[in-house]
């Protein structure tokens, strides 16, 4: 074997414990995330403009309050009421929406044809996903994980070649599961909010 064809292996050995080590670290956040619900105060900004907020999610279902809206999506259907408004728009979100309000859905998006990589900036990982698909509703995404906790710092998402989003996380806790009555709007909470549904 020739020094050209070592290095060229030594390469690619390289280059695939990297691409483990980033897709081990999202295993364990995953993971981390996945145990019950868990409650996360975050700052958002982006094309559409900047926000902030809770959010309690539990698997891909979620509830949102922030100043401008409250969203209830149930993993299928969203629920979006703006706040004053005296309406709640019913909606299938596309992959792209969804990413856009919930900073924990990268946990799913890595599995979908994401090429990975890591880079170690001291106490925190930064994955960097890039979509093989062309179609894919996000083409790009960076996510900030904390080395001690597993737990993400930020989740930067590209949905085409210029629209970026920020996601900061401020604070995670875990909390007590819920039913999955808490992720559906009900009417009877809200008698006089007209619904509209865009579905």
């Amino acid at each position: 074997m020739n020094l050209r064809s070592v290095l060229l292996i030594s390469a690619l050995t390289a280059i695939s414990a990297v691409a483990q080590t980033a897709k081990s670290v999202l295993d364990k956040t995953a993971t981390q995330l996945s145990r019950g619900c868990v409650t996360v105060h975050f700052t958002a900004r982006g094309a559409m403009g900047n926000s902030n907020g809770n959010i309690t999610v539990q698997g891909k279902k979620f509830v949102l309050t922030s100043p401008q809206a409250r969203i209830w999506f149930d993993g299928k259907t969203e629920w979006s009421l703006a706040q004053g408004s005296g309406e709640v728009n019913v909606t299938n979100p596309s992959a792209a929406e969804i990413a856009g309000i919930n900073p924990i859905n990268f946990i799913y998006l890595y599995k979908q044809g994401y090429n990975t990589a890591l880079t170690d900036k001291g106490t925190t990982y930064e994955i960097h996903l890039t979509s093989n698909k062309n179609r894919a509703a996000i083409k790009e995404a960076y996510i900030i994980i904390n080395k001690g906790t597993y737990t993400p710092h930020s989740v930067r998402l590209r949905t085409n070649s210029s629209n970026w989003s920020t996601i900061s996380i401020t604070s995670l806790q875990n909390i007590t599961p819920k039913n999955d009555s808490f992720f559906r709007f009900n009417v009877k909470d809200f008698p006089k909010v007209e619904v509209i549904d865009l579905r």
